[in-house]
């Protein structure tokens, strides 16, 4: 799955995909050289994200990200210089070991998460000298922390079958596929994925309308929001704004694009 995840504006920004072997965890790295201008604006995706900036000695600054439960809007000071990387749904558990409902919506540093681990990384990442070294370091990092993670298998078959019908499958016959009552499968999300089955849904049904907007943006939005599940337009339009905190007549067509570029395919 393909995750919209922010808009990046009056920015430069790069974006390299990582190494094979983590593709299965990760979205693009990136990196953002910031301008007077620049806006940053996140959407809830279910991913969790690790963010560092480097300052002007010493070690970076790295945090863990937890999901966001709502858009977030900020402004950043011209030349600063950010970089990081989004961990698809599951994967920060793997990681650090803490619950991702502690984490929803909040950040901790790394130091915090893992401690020994977070610091040394955070001090190599300082000692480098350029963007490029700095994402192999961290890109090293995760390849030693992750290998061999696996998630757990049936929070894995719930995140693909949600994610392949685009939010629309019913929760508890999901449940049942994945061998499991409503009930547990909610904990066991809430542990791996740090947000309750139904809001996941919504979030992923958010992502396959922001991924429909771009490439079917002349489509009417009555026959659109049927497509994707919802009642009406009236249904769309509401969740739409309550997760993207934006209409979706705003979004499409003139601005869906800036809402894929931190897309990574």
């Amino acid at each position: 799955m393909s995750f919209a995840s922010a808009m990046v504006e009056g920015a430069e920004l790069r974006l390299r995909q990582p190494a094979e072997c983590l593709r299965s965890h990760l979205g693009c790295f990136w990196t953002i050289r910031t301008s007077d201008a620049t806006r940053l604006r996140s959407l809830p995706d279910a991913c969790a994200t690790i963010s560092c900036q480097v300052l002007t000695r010493g070690p970076a600054r790295c945090f863990l990200v937890g999901p966001l439960l709502a858009p977030r809007e900020r402004g950043l000071t011209a030349g600063q210089e950010l970089f990081g990387v989004r961990l698809r749904p599951g994967v920060a558990y793997a990681l650090v070991g803490v619950p991702m409902h502690k984490m929803a919506g909040h950040r901790m540093t790394l130091e915090m998460v893992m401690p020994g681990q977070g610091s040394r990384l955070a001090k190599s990442l300082g000692e480098a000298a350029t963007a490029g070294e700095r994402i192999d370091i961290l890109e090293q990092f995760l390849v030693e922390r992750l290998a061999g993670a696996r998630i757990e298998p049936r929070v894995a078959l719930f995140l693909k079958r949600i994610e392949g019908s685009g939010g629309q499958i019913r929760i508890e016959e999901l449940a049942r596929k994945c061998g499991v009552s409503a009930r547990h499968l909610r904990r066991l999300l809430m542990k791996w994925v740090g947000l309750p089955p139904k809001r996941l849904a919504r979030v992923i049904r958010l992502q396959a309308f922001l991924q429909r907007a771009e490439t079917s943006s002349e489509k009417k939005p009555t026959e659109m929001a049927l497509e994707l599940g919802y009642f009406d337009q009236a249904h769309m339009s509401n969740e739409v704004a309550q997760l993207a905190g934006a209409s979706p007549g705003a979004i499409v067509p003139e601005r869906v694009a800036d809402f894929s570029k931190t897309r990574c395919g």
